[in-house]
């Protein structure tokens, strides 16, 4: 089994290096998926330190992660966008009042 090198201890141009940047991009990708699934994310990534330069063979992957993180973005602006309108709505609803007396309603007149 190979020995696990972490983000910190990855040199620039090594194997070590392109499995930290997997790694990463691995851990953005889910963090992108789980944006427009539904599912609860953290609500700060930090990019590791002492990552190095990505390997230009992964250039296209990453291109793609924030292609899919702009759409999330967009979507939950969308999203945001309509709840705001419909609380706009539900404000012109009259609240409703209390009264001492009965009220009927005419359904042949």
């Amino acid at each position: 089994m190979p020995e696990i090198v972490s983000i910190r201890e990855a040199k620039p141009g090594t194997d070590e290096t392109r499995g930290a940047w997997l790694r990463v991009l691995a851990e953005m990708e889910r963090a992108a998926g789980s944006a427009t699934d539904g599912v609860e994310t953290p609500a700060v990534w930090l990019a590791p330190e002492g990552l190095g330069p990505m390997p230009a063979d992964l250039e296209e992957r990453a291109r793609a992660i924030a292609a899919r993180q702009q759409r999330a973005i967009e979507s939950v602006q969308e999203a945001r966008l309509t709840v705001s309108r419909h609380l706009s709505a539900l404000r012109t609803v009259p609240a409703p009042r209390q009264t001492d007396r009965s009220v009927y309603l005419d359904v042949t007149g």
